[in-house]
């Protein structure tokens, strides 16, 4: 292996473990989930270009986004339906937010963030003021405690229906995003599937 190839492996690695474990968001102009509330939304500003810029998906990458969506829907499935659309809100944006910059990842980054700020919605206009939080316990890739909120019981199977729709979009935009790029059609199309995949958590039986 010649020295660029090493170069760019090792900068693959650093920046699946920044995914996995969000323990370095600075040298990716990101930022770390708040701690306990999940209620921030922002990106870091400031440059993406250099080191923090990604401008090919790589397979390392792209897995490492997949199992972060796999172990936010693993965590939200073992909660009472009421918290699901909280917590899959909550991980999404924890997992947008480790998405690398650059432009091999930047629009699956904002279909995932947009598509946490639409279920923010749904929770909003069902929410249970009135039913104790959760407190999370963390996934396998995830660590940061979490406080989720219910939504009402009575309207627990409109939420979850508008919720479906949101992952629903959410999946087909990432399909359309694949087919713009041929470098990276399969990467966006195994993100988009891993999304979808959380549409089982959103039942309300």
């Amino acid at each position: 292996m010649g020295k660029a190839e090493t170069v760019r492996a090792f900068g693959a690695a650093f920046l699946a473990t920044a995914l996995a474990l969000g323990t370095m968001p600075e040298a990716y102009g990101q930022v770390a989930p708040a701690p306990g509330g999940g209620t921030t939304t922002g990106i870091a500003t400031g440059s993406s270009r250099g080191l923090m810029d990604t401008p090919t998906p790589t397979d390392y990458l792209t897995h490492s986004i997949v199992k972060n969506i796999n172990a936010a829907s693993a965590e939200c499935a073992a909660y009472d339906p009421v918290y699901r659309i909280d917590c899959l809100r909550q991980r999404l944006l924890d997992i947008a937010q480790r998405i690398p910059k650059g432009k091999a990842y930047d629009e699956a980054r904002q279909i995932v963030q947009r598509a946490a700020g639409r279920l923010g919605r749904v929770q909003a206009a069902n929410l249970d003021a009135k039913a104790p939080r959760m407190r999370s316990r963390g996934n396998a890739r995830m660590k940061e405690t979490k406080t989720y909120t219910a939504v009402r019981k009575r309207n627990l199977e409109k939420a979850m229906e508008e919720a479906r729709q949101v992952i629903e979009e959410a999946q087909t935009q990432l399909l359309r995003a694949s087919e713009n790029s041929e470098k990276r059609a399969s990467h966006y199309r195994d993100i988009a599937a891993a999304v979808g995949s959380t549409k089982v958590l959103l039942r309300s039986i």
